[in-house]
């Protein structure tokens, strides 16, 4: 969801909720369903379609996940934004009659085998997938993807503030769209990337309000890491990641992190604001933001916890990194937002708040957040479907989008807001500068390779933080042609 207009307070979502309703009650330009209201000005023409079903690919996460509901809530929920999900679809069927229906792939299936066995068979069975961005990449670089600027049907308009903007300019390719996220889901929100801090530590410290410092364009990461060295405690003769042991650290990282510390520095891999896509790692400014960071993030292992640096990523340490803040026992821990509702922090005792991603200097222009590639949803639509059920399809997608921002979008911010002390006004800011600033880089989104996924540029500094190296230009050196094939190879089909 990409948030243009400022909320000043969970007040203004609360009100504009009962202005949508109390409108609806009383105006010709609003459309009503049982209990669900929502005002229906600024839409497309209103049409019925019959009662036309849409098929959506959705990977399925489970019962209290967002990714199979934010497609399509079959029922009434208790929690609030599956809730929210279920009355804007009913409210699409009930008013204009397209049945929205999500098909989840069975067990040893994944959604994108799905489509692609579905649009060789001529099945047209879906009409469209909502699915990780990195995962569904491919699928647009081997042309099987709907161009959303070369439709003509005028159902999707992309110039609207229901759709996120900065998806559309970053990863835009030779003028085409095959992505889109927004007000019509929440994973992109759940996967955009923030720094968590410890109230309590801060107060216990004597340390500079965070958010005065990013109110007043101090926040950097300089500062930052100035702030961290002040917490620091170890109980034994070596320090320790066992959450149990109660070591303090100034703050608790892993591996992905350095590379969302350099999307913060507004430092992308891949520079798309020319006619085709080219490399930048080793630019001056993204060689100096990296050497920046690296200094500490590798060698400062008294006051930085990398959780690469004490186990495997699958062998827990993840989980470690994120209880450890949860204990009290980190000053900052960068994460998805989605970290919010994890069981780890939702039943935390802590003070924390949120805080976009440091700038490099106070030089920056703007506060800059990146997603988490391999969980940021969007929605695409297969070259397979065309004719009239493209147009319901299209119709609906703009439905879910624009009826999203006013069903949807407040009770996101609001469950988000609502968790454990994170009531203030200045958290609902720092979400409108989060959200407002988010950026992509196409480096990550499409994974440039030259055919093996592991060695594209999505792993570069993964893979040169594992090495514990930080001789940035030789890493990059013996990888450039890789990366440089792929490109190339996404120039010969989409350029």
């Amino acid at each position: 969801m990409f948030m243009t207009k400022r909320i000043v307070s969970l007040l203004f979502c609360i009100l504009f909720v009962l202005s949508s309703c109390l409108l609806a009650s009383c105006g010709d330009d609003n459309e009503t369903s049982g209990d669900v209201a929502a005002e229906t000005k600024g839409f497309l023409e209103a049409k019925n379609w019959g009662g036309v079903e849409v098929n959506i690919i959705c990977r399925n996460a489970g019962e209290t996940s967002y990714i199979t509901y934010q497609a399509d809530a079959e029922e009434p929920s208790d929690e609030p934004v599956i809730n929210a999900f279920y009355r804007r679809n009913q409210f699409i069927k009930d008013n204009y009659g397209i049945d929205i229906n999500v098909v989840t792939p069975e067990s040893g299936s994944d959604p994108i085998t799905m489509l692609r066995t579905d649009m060789q068979s001529g099945n047209n069975e879906y009409q469209a997938i909502i699915h990780p961005i990195h995962s569904v990449a491919p699928l647009a670089s081997d042309g099987l993807l709907t161009d959303f600027n070369s439709l003509t049907n005028g159902y999707i308009r992309l110039n609207e503030a229901h759709w996120d903007q900065a998806l559309i300019r970053d990863v835009v390719i030779n003028e085409k769209v095959f992505f889109l996220n927004g007000d019509a889901l929440v994973q992109d929100d759940e996967s955009t990337w923030v720094m968590f801090f410890n109230k309590d530590l801060i107060d216990q410290h004597g340390l500079d309000n965070p958010y005065e410092l990013v109110y007043n364009n101090q926040w950097t990461i300089d500062k930052m890491y100035e702030m961290l060295k002040n917490v620091e405690l170890t109980h034994g003769t070596v320090k320790s990641y066992k959450p149990e042991d109660g070591d303090q650290w100034g703050m608790v990282v892993q591996s992905y992190d350095f590379y969302q510390f350099m999307m913060g520095a507004d430092q992308r891999m891949i520079d798309n604001s020319g006619e085709v896509p080219v490399l930048r790692i080793e630019e001056q400014e993204n060689v100096t933001t990296f050497n920046q960071i690296a200094d500490w993030f590798i060698f400062d292992s008294k006051n930085i916890g990398v959780a690469d640096f004490h186990g495997r990523w699958d062998s827990g340490v993840y989980e470690q990194e994120v209880q450890i803040f949860a204990n009290g026992n980190a000053l900052f821990m960068p994460n998805n937002i989605s970290t919010v509702g994890g069981q780890g922090i939702r039943e935390s005792e802590i003070n924390y708040g949120l805080l976009p991603m440091p700038k490099r200097s106070d030089l920056q222009e703007k506060y800059t957040s990146g997603i988490n590639a391999y969980h940021c949803d969007v929605i695409c639509v297969p070259m397979t479907n065309v004719g009239e059920k493209l147009d319901a399809t299209c119709y609906a997608l703009e439905a879910m989008a624009f009826f999203g921002k006013q069903l949807v979008t407040p009770e996101y911010y609001d469950r988000t807001l609502s968790h454990k002390r994170l009531k203030d006004d200045d958290s609902v800011e720092m979400l409108n500068i989060i959200f407002g600033n988010r950026i992509y880089d196409m480096g990550s989104v499409l994974n440039f390779n030259a055919g093996t996924e592991s060695e594209g540029t999505l792993y570069f500094y993964t893979d040169l933080l594992g090495d514990k190296s930080n001789n940035i230009i030789s890493w990059y050196n013996t990888r450039k042609g890789v990366y440089q094939t792929g490109i190339d190879a996404l120039i010969a089909q989409c350029y």
